[in-house]
């Protein structure tokens, strides 16, 4: 049930950052507190990847919170299972039963939905309600604030002033960099995705169950996404000069990155035709999330492993609704709102590192892969 209209704080003008699925996440949960939301999309249109998220049952409930999780069920797959295989030996380590409605353990995510249908939900969502603007070709490069009033720099000269900014762009975006004082810079991973048709793949890999398989320095998931399609994910760590967005690349480029891996792996790798690699900008961990009336959401801090990471992402999704439940108040009361949400992302954020660096050194340690993720055989 979507929670209730507040009608008893006075209006204040909030501009969010990012037009993506946490900016417009965060512009429905701060909508809800009856303000008015002013969304800044750098692209000139909205959209998002085409790739799935993995939500879990505690995200879905918060989506309800908005009104929009019923929809957004009615586009995800179910996850039944969650198998954890050595990715050089292909031997099972690890099996993680789910239920579809709210997994046993938090190492199964409840569903998988693609980027492309929970942002459209959202999309629409937004365009409904008449307190949320959306504009894009907006590209936000900074900002400059008072002691009551945040204003927005825009790249083509353009200035909005509202009474609050919320950054949704991630760790790449430029108010998250005067945020936090980090410096542009690629990261160590390097990230593969590829769409395969169902039909294209080995009979055993076609039922609704979320696979991995992992070694500490790389890992490639497979999962079904809906519409008879499944999703390709592919990661390792690496060097690079450069910060990469959606390159297309061929099979060959990728599996060079993944050296003795198990058959089954080569052999996913060598279905996906429609590559593309991500070099995403690297971080110092975020201890700043809040500069008095500016504030940070989305999964700016995203751990090493992408399946740490996909709990960042549905985090990140659950974080903006805990920020617009925080903004039921009044515009002067904004920065100290965003200090008590600002200690408890810090908190998250330590869990996630503290997890994230936990699996990327486990085989060192002497432990094994199911430890590494968390589950038990």
């Amino acid at each position: 049930m979507a929670q209730q209209w507040n009608t008893t704080v006075p209006k204040a003008d909030v501009i969010v950052a990012d037009g993506g699925i946490n900016g417009l996440t965060a512009a429905l949960a701060i909508a809800q507190q009856r303000h008015r939301v002013l969304v800044l999309e750098q692209e000139d249109s909205f959209g998002e990847l085409e790739t799935g998220i993995r939500l879990s049952a505690q995200t879905l409930r918060a989506l309800d919170r908005l009104d929009v999780g019923d929809a957004v069920r009615e586009h995800a797959v179910d996850i039944r299972t969650l198998r954890l295989l050595c990715g050089t030996t292909g031997m099972p380590l690890a099996v993680v039963p789910g239920d579809g409605r709210g997994s046993p353990s938090p190492s199964c995510p409840s569903t998988v939905v693609r980027r492309t249908e929970l942002f459209g939900v959202l999309l629409a969502a937004c365009r409904g309600n008449p307190d949320i603007e959306l504009r894009a070709g907006s590209a936000v490069v900074g900002y400059e604030q008072t002691a009551d009033r945040v204003t927005a720099v825009l790249e083509n000269g353009e200035r909005h002033s509202g009474n609050a900014l919320v950054g949704a762009g991630g760790s790449c975006s430029p108010v998250h960099r005067q945020v936090t004082g980090a410096v542009l810079r690629p990261s160590r991973n390097t990230f593969y995705h590829s769409v395969v048709p169902g039909e294209r793949l080995p009979a055993a890999l076609r039922s609704p169950v979320l696979t991995v398989w992992a070694r500490p320095s790389w890992q490639l998931m497979q999962c079904p996404t809906g519409h008879g399609r499944f999703e390709i994910a592919a990661h390792c760590l690496s060097a690079s000069e450069r910060i990469v967005e959606g390159v297309p690349v061929d099979s060959g480029r990728v599996m060079r990155d993944f050296p003795n891996a198990a058959e089954p792996v080569r052999e996913l790798l060598r279905l996906g035709d429609d590559w593309r690699m991500w070099i995403p900008c690297g971080s110092a961990p975020v201890d700043r999330w809040a500069d008095h009336r500016v504030v940070l959401t989305a999964d700016t801090d995203r751990p090493t492993l992408p399946f740490a990471a996909q709990h960042a992402a549905h985090q990140a999704l659950e974080d903006a609704v805990h920020l617009g439940d925080l903004m039921d108040c009044d515009a002067a009361d904004f920065p100290g709102t965003f200090r008590t949400y600002a200690e408890h992302r810090r908190r998250a954020a330590a869990r996630a590192r503290s997890w994230a660096a936990y699996a990327v050194f486990a085989d060192g340690r002497g432990r094994g892969l199911p430890d590494l993720y968390g589950m038990r055989g």
